[in-house]
C-alpha cells in the first residue's frame, strides 16, 4: 500500500468511516449517510464536505 492511500485510510478512519474489502478492493461506508465509496471518492467527499445522497458507482460515475 502506498504512503498516500495509507495516510487516507487513517483520515478517513478518524472520520468514523468504516472500510470493507469488496471483490478486492477496499470501499467506504459514509458515516452520516450509510452510502459505500470507492477511497478516493471517499476522500474527496471528506475533504470537501460535499454531502450526497446519491451513491456512486463503484467508477466514480452517477
Amino acid at each position: 500500500m502506498s504512503e498516500e492511500r495509507n495516510e487516507e485510510r487513517l483520515e478517513l478512519e478518524a472520520a468514523g468511516w468504516r472500510p470493507k474489502d469488496r471483490y478486492g478492493e477496499t470501499v467506504w461506508q459514509n458515516p452520516k449517510s450509510g452510502f459505500w465509496y470507492p477511497q478516493g471518492v471517499a476522500v474527496t467527499i471528506l475533504r470537501e464536505g460535499a454531502e450526497t445522497d446519491v451513491p456512486l458507482k463503484p467508477e466514480g460515475g452517477t
